[in-house]
């Protein structure tokens, strides 16, 4: 299976299949968990059986914490419970933690009580503490415990010290729980909804699961798969029926009939390169009305065919912390434009309809694309567009290698670039600060390393980060991208979030083809 590495806080692009229909009208920040994508299988093909089938590789197994793989993390959502979850709402729901309490350098988990394994063995906070363990040893979550420090388990309790506070570390734990000797298996012990069936190519439900008990399809079947590109053409062929698509272009090629999407932390802005000579660039009034000219909604529905919602903020909009505390408008805020630009020396030529500067040059800025991408080239034809009616012109200039893209983003030979982040679900921002993998270029001061500083000791003290981060503008958020669950026709009721394609299978049904149609 091709691995998705989560500890990287590097950029993310990749090349990407868009939709070929019109995008659909959607409300302000819609739910993400819906289908909405419609596309017929020819007969013969995707027929089921009522059951329902996902990939599976028997050397990888279902440990996480010893393969790095999206599809091994997919299943082990199957057969593990988690510390905690993300709901698609973008809100933690505690499940073998109790709670988990943050105070500065310090995090105490409190276990819950009475919750045991499928073969009745209890969970025990050493079980936990040696999940713990193995995840930050691990390559798919070693990233985001890079601030641990230690970790104990003491009277009872899951007791962790941390290099520098994190008031959202608990967004950090949606981790499995495995028996404490039993981290570097393969098939460990089941913890979750569903344990290992008499054969290698079966699940069933698991009655001792401590959630979710009953919940969903009484067994899953198993298809072998050696890798993504298997799993995608198994998928094609009616073999699976259910996969979570690590790009858009395998979700849309697929002979598929619906596509559920999910809320990340997948962040694409613009990088602004405050180096520049522009005071458009230069200076947070010009950065600012780079950001007020941006119409984010469009840029969802439009560039990303609904398949992202928009960034009012360098914290995701979801989270309960930011929430009516943001200070980026999802919509163009264009009143006070001639005024501001007017403050930076650009006047508007009626003639062209383009701001000019004192030497009466059009007033111009350029935005490297990587031409891998498709939506993101889609979103700078879009942004063209937006800012051109506004009196800015905007040369895209396409890198068609990724290498080269990359070394001109990281050595800052641009003025402005699309970038893509995926940050981790604390809503860590280091990167974008003094020091940062993706800090080149932008602009700097010391109010927001010190704003992070406070929303790292107080999650309260989120607003007054998105304040800071608005006032400096060193980046301009466009959207929130989301994952995609591709399903067949027979599937309803996928309930995803980012913790995991199987957030809940209350829902979830495969229907049992009519062998007369």
């Amino acid at each position: 299976m091709q691995p998705v590495p989560h500890r990287a806080l590097a950029l993310a692009v990749c090349a990407l299949f868009a939709a070929g229909c019109a995008a659909s009208s959607a409300p302000d920040q819609a739910p993400a968990s819906s289908g909405q994508t419609t596309l017929q299988t020819p007969a013969g093909e995707g027929s089921s059986d009522g059951t329902l089938c996902v990939g599976y590789t028997e050397s990888d197994g279902f440990n996480p914490y010893r393969v790095n793989s999206s599809l091994v993390a997919q299943n082990a959502g199957l057969v593990f419970e988690k510390l905690v979850e993300i709901n698609p709402e973008m809100e933690l729901e505690y499940r073998l933690a109790q709670s988990i309490l943050c105070s500065g350098t310090q995090v105490i988990l409190t276990p819950r009580g009475g919750c045991t394994f499928a073969d009745g063995t209890p969970i025990t906070a050493e079980d936990i503490l040696a999940s713990l363990q193995a995840a930050q040893a691990s390559a798919m979550y070693g990233g985001r415990f890079a601030n641990v420090t230690g970790m104990r388990v003491q009277d009872g309790l899951v007791v962790l010290d941390l290099a520098v506070p994190d008031s959202l570390f608990a967004y950090l734990c949606d981790i499995p729980v495995m028996k404490a000797w039993e981290t570097a298996l393969a098939a460990p012990t089941a913890s979750g909804r569903y344990t290992y069936g008499a054969g290698a190519d079966l699940l069933v439900a698991n009655p001792r699961a401590p959630f979710g008990a009953g919940e969903g399809p009484a067994e899953i079947r198993l298809w072998p798969v050696s890798g993504y590109d298997e799993l995608v053409s198994s998928f094609a062929q009616g073999s699976v029926n259910l996969y979570d698509a690590i790009s858009d272009s395998d979700a849309t090629g697929s002979m598929t009939s619906q596509q559920s999407f999910y809320r990340t932390n997948e962040l694409i802005y613009l990088g602004v390169n405050s180096t520049s000579d522009k005071p458009l660039l230069a200076t947070a009034t010009g950065r600012t009305v780079l950001s007020r000219l941006t119409d984010r909604r469009a840029l969802a529905q439009e560039s990303f065919y609904s398949r992202a919602y928009p960034a009012t903020g360098i914290i995701n909009s979801f989270y309960p912390c930011v929430r009516d505390a943001q200070a980026i408008s999802a919509d163009p805020q264009t009143e006070d434009l001639p005024s501001l630009l007017g403050a930076l020396g650009y006047t508007l030529d009626t003639m062209t309809g383009y701001y000019t500067d004192a030497a009466g040059a059009r007033l111009e800025v350029q935005l490297l694309v990587y031409t891998g991408s498709v939506y993101k080239r889609y979103a700078a034809n879009l942004l063209r567009e937006q800012w051109g009616e506004a009196g800015i012109y905007l040369q895209i200039v396409e890198q068609d290698n990724f290498d080269q893209y990359k070394e001109q983003v990281l050595s800052g030979q641009f003025e402005l670039y699309i970038g893509e982040v995926k940050l981790y679900n604390n809503m860590d921002i280091t990167p974008f600060l003094p020091g940062g993998s993706l800090s080149a270029g932008l602009a700097q001061n010391e109010e927001l390393p010190a704003a992070r500083d406070a929303f790292r000791l107080d999650a309260a003290a989120a607003g007054a980060l998105e304040q800071a981060f608005a006032d400096l503008m060193p980046l301009v958020p466009l959207v929130w991208q989301n994952g995609t669950v591709v399903c067949n026709r027979d599937v309803t009721g996928v309930s995803a979030s980012v913790s995991g394609v199987f957030y809940s299978l209350a829902n979830l049904s495969v229907a049992q083809a009519d062998e007369s149609s």
